[in-house]
């Protein structure tokens, strides 16, 4: 995925940890520099 100047990779698990879940939500809060609200959140 590329946002701006910005690649993150997705990864093709059909499932993912908790961990992996929070590790991922951080990275893409740090690049729309702002977290990602329960609302937000409930939509995906």
């Amino acid at each position: 995925m590329v946002y701006q100047q910005h690649r993150l990779t997705i990864p093709s698990n059909s499932e993912y940890s908790i961990p992996q879940l929070r590790m991922m939500i951080r990275e893409v809060e740090t690049i729309i520099a702002r977290q990602i609200n329960i609302d937000e959140w409930n939509e995906l």
